[in-house]
C-alpha cells in the first residue's frame, strides 16, 4: 500500500476551519488518516498543487457543508472532482458532512450527507464515525420491540416526553455506585473541606474499560480537568492508575478536587463547596454551576460511553454544612449540626448519555435540588 495514501481529504471553507479541524481530530483519533489544509498545506507551498496532490492521494473526500461552503468557488471544484471520480457513489468517494443548516443544490443535493447540526460533541462524534464507516449500518444489537412501551428491559417507568424537557428513565434494578469515600483508602490522601461529588454510572457493561485503557487515560486527565477549570493551570496534580481505576487529584494544600474513572466505566468528579466565615455553604444556585462544570468534564472524557447512565450526586462530609448564599452574611441559614456523615439522594433514574450535553443545565439543577431537599430532610429528622 502507498505510504502516502490517506483515507480522507477534508474540504472546507475558511469560515468553518474549526469544524474541519474537529472532524480531522475525531477521525484520526479513531485510526483514520486525513489531509487538511490547516495542518498539511505549509507556508511556501503552492496551494493549487497541494490541493491536486491531496485529491489524488486520498481515497475519499469529506465536504464540510455550510452556507459559506456552498457559496465559495474553490470548494465547488473540490467536491466536483470527487463526484466525477465516483458518480454512482459506489466507492462513497464524496461524503458531505453538514455542520450548519443549508440546502445543497444540483448534483451535491443527490449525495446522502451526515448531519451534525445541533448535536453535542459526543453525539456528533458518534454520528460522524458511524457515517464514514463502509458497509451496512445494521446495529450490533436487536432494536427494542416496537410494540413495547419501554426503551429498556430494566426500565419500569418512563416519564412522558415534553418539548425541551429531558426524559428520565426509572430503573427497576439500582446501579452500584462507587462513592468517593469508597475510594479513600485506595487513593492518595486528600485532606480538605466538604465537597460535592458527581457520578455518571453506566447501565450495563458496554462502557467497561480494560486496564490498559485506564493507564492510557491517566495521561489525559490532568489536561482535561484544567481545560474545564476543575483545576487551575498552575496547581500541582497527582495523576496515576492501577488495575481498577485511574485518577487525577489536586495536591494544592487545602484544596479538594479530583477526577476518577473505574473499570466499570463509572465517571466521577468532585470539588469543594464554597466556604463562608462559619464553614461550608450549600448555595443551590452555586451548586448548579459546580455540577454543570463537572458534567462538562465527565462527558468530555475520551472513553466508551454507555447508552444510558445514572447521574448521582452527594455531599461528604455533610455534618457541618449550612444552607445560605455565597458572599451573603445571614443569621437565618439552617445548619446541619448533628447531620449524618454524608448526603446521598436516591439515584434510580437514568438518562441518555447522548442527551447530557443538550440538557446539562437541567440535569445539574435537578441534582442540586435533590441534594438540598435531602439535606433539609435530614436536618428536620435529627
Amino acid at each position: 500500500m502507498d505510504a502516502d495514501r490517506k483515507d480522507f481529504f477534508i474540504s472546507y471553507n475558511s469560515a468553518n476551519a474549526d469544524w474541519a479541524e474537529w472532524i480531522g481530530h475525531v477521525l484520526e483519533d479513531d485510526g483514520y488518516s486525513v489531509v487538511i489544509q490547516a495542518w498539511d498545506f505549509r507556508p511556501g507551498s503552492n496551494f493549487v498543487m497541494e490541493m491536486q496532490k491531496a485529491l489524488r492521494q486520498s481515497a475519499r473526500m469529506i465536504a464540510v457543508l455550510s452556507p459559506a461552503y456552498l457559496k465559495a468557488s474553490f470548494p465547488q471544484a473540490e467536491w466536483a472532482a470527487a463526484f466525477a471520480a465516483d458518480p454512482e457513489g459506489a466507492k462513497r468517494a464524496l461524503v458531505p458532512v453538514m455542520v450548519q443548516k443549508c440546502e445543497p443544490t444540483g448534483l451535491l443535493s443527490q449525495v446522502v450527507h451526515i448531519n451534525l447540526v445541533d448535536l453535542d460533541s459526543e453525539a456528533a462524534a458518534s454520528r460522524l464515525l458511524a457515517g464514514v464507516k463502509t458497509g451496512r449500518a445494521k446495529p450490533s444489537t436487536r432494536p427494542t420491540f416496537p410494540g413495547s412501551k419501554t426503551s429498556s428491559a430494566s426500565v419500569t417507568e418512563v416519564m412522558p416526553t415534553v418539548a425541551g424537557r429531558l426524559t428520565w428513565l426509572r430503573q427497576a434494578t439500582p446501579v452500584a455506585i462507587t462513592w468517593r469515600s469508597d475510594l479513600d483508602g485506595r487513593l492518595p490522601n486528600q485532606n480538605g473541606y466538604e465537597a460535592v461529588e458527581l457520578h455518571l454510572v453506566p447501565v450495563g457493561d458496554e462502557a467497561r474499560l480494560q486496564v490498559k485503557e485506564l493507564a492510557e487515560l491517566s495521561a489525559a486527565l490532568p489536561d482535561i480537568g484544567r481545560r474545564h477549570q476543575l483545576f487551575s493551570s498552575t496547581e500541582e496534580l497527582d495523576a496515576s492508575a492501577d488495575a481498577s481505576k485511574t485518577w487525577v487529584l489536586s495536591k494544592e494544600r487545602g484544596k479538594v478536587a479530583g477526577l476518577t474513572v473505574t473499570r466499570s466505566g463509572q465517571r466521577t468528579a468532585w470539588t469543594a463547596l464554597p466556604r463562608g466565615t462559619i464553614g461550608a455553604i450549600l448555595d443551590e444556585e452555586h451548586l448548579v454551576s459546580q455540577l454543570k462544570t463537572m458534567l462538562d468534564v465527565l462527558t468530555s472524557l475520551p472513553i466508551p460511553a454507555a447508552g444510558l447512565v445514572v447521574p448521582a450526586a452527594g455531599l461528604e462530609p455533610a455534618n457541618m454544612i449550612s444552607i445560605g448564599k455565597v458572599g451573603v452574611v445571614s443569621n437565618s441559614a439552617s445548619f446541619g449540626h448533628g447531620m449524618p456523615r454524608n448526603v446521598r439522594p436516591v439515584a434510580e433514574d437514568a438518562v441518555s448519555f447522548a442527551e447530557i450535553g443538550r440538557y446539562a443545565q437541567q440535569i445539574s439543577a435537578e441534582l442540586a435540588a435533590r441534594i438540598v431537599a435531602e439535606h433539609r430532610s435530614a436536618a428536620r429528622i435529627l
